[in-house]
């Protein structure tokens, strides 16, 4: 009975992700269709040879700000608000290569909420929502402003440290370990009260194992924070 308790509820969580996501994709269209609509009108301008041009202007004007909140919504993620997996991903490609060309290092750090689907089958993906935020909001306060933040899936994020050592990564990585650990998280029902959260974390660089591609440092990153997970979470593993 518990197993189909368990199964529903996860059920219902990946309907909600589900619907989120049509929303945002919805948004994305709306606005990719008032930016062509923008492209005509001020196509059919440019056509016009009389006291058209203050018209181009305002249509320009207001092209160019269409095309920035394109660019935003196809970058950030819907929920935390921090860059997307597309945006991450391509990221760490540009940083990888710029690393090769220059001799430099950049390091990654793969973090993990612990059981956190028990959070959300507990007290609901309202709050599940509200904690994945926070929780970005301390990473992106944990970092500095040249790294690179953003979601990589459901509770997993992803930093890139540009001209980082994996022992310097380290030390960002308990950084934000620490923060989150000491972070009572609020449920909104006074019966039950706060929350605590902990994070599990992988950390590797461009030298470590000497991956070839982006692509592998990310496999390196990712199987250190399954030996983290292993060694009782609450933790990052340098991989090695």
């Amino acid at each position: 009975m518990m197993k189909r308790v368990l199964k529903k509820e996860c059920a219902i969580i990946e309907s909600q992700d589900l619907i989120r996501e049509e929303q945002q994709r919805m948004g994305y269209v709306q606005l990719l269709t008032a930016y062509q609509s923008l492209l005509n009108k001020h196509s059919e301008l440019a056509k016009i040879d009389d006291n058209s041009q203050g018209k181009r202007f305002d249509a320009n004007s207001e092209i160019e700000n269409k095309k920035k909140q394109l660019y935003k919504i196809s970058v950030t993620d819907y929920l935390t608000g921090c860059y997307n997996r597309y945006y991450i991903l391509e990221a760490l490609e540009i940083e990888f290569l710029r690393s090769e060309r220059y001799l430099s290092c950049v390091s990654c750090i793969l973090i993990n909420i612990d059981d956190f689907k028990s959070i959300n089958m507990r007290y609901g993906p309202q709050v599940g929502d509200f904690a994945l935020k926070t929780i970005a909001e301390m990473i992106q306060s944990s970092i500095r402003e040249v790294d690179i933040f953003g979601r990589y899936s459901g509770e997993e994020f992803l930093v890139i440290l540009p001209n980082t050592r994996v022992y310097d990564a380290a030390i960002v990585a308990e950084k934000i370990r620490k923060n989150i650990a000491q972070l009572k998280f609020e449920t909104g029902s006074a019966e039950v009260g706060s929350f605590l959260l902990t994070l599990s974390l992988g950390v590797s660089d461009i030298h470590s194992g000497d991956p070839k591609t982006a692509e592998e440092l990310l496999c390196h990153v990712a199987k250190a924070l399954c030996q983290a997970k292993r060694n009782n979470k609450n933790q990052y593993v340098i991989y090695s």
